[in-house]
């Protein structure tokens, strides 16, 4: 939990730093949204299914 919280504090603060920097407003980068919404779980999906893949052949 304190990892969490730690790391929680580490983005908001490096949030308010780069707001600070540059106050005007981010051009948003829509491929760059859709990696970060999506890597995460397709990199899940990819691990567990090779996880799967060996644990299968390594029990025949």
């Amino acid at each position: 939990m304190t990892f969490t919280w730690v790391m929680a504090f580490l983005v908001s603060f490096g949030l308010r730093a780069a707001g600070i920097v540059h106050p005007l407003p981010f051009q948003i980068n829509h491929q760059l949204v859709w990696f970060l919404v999506f890597a995460p779980s397709l990199f899940l999906l990819i691990y567990f299914l090779v996880k799967r893949y060996y644990s299968v052949n390594s029990s025949i």
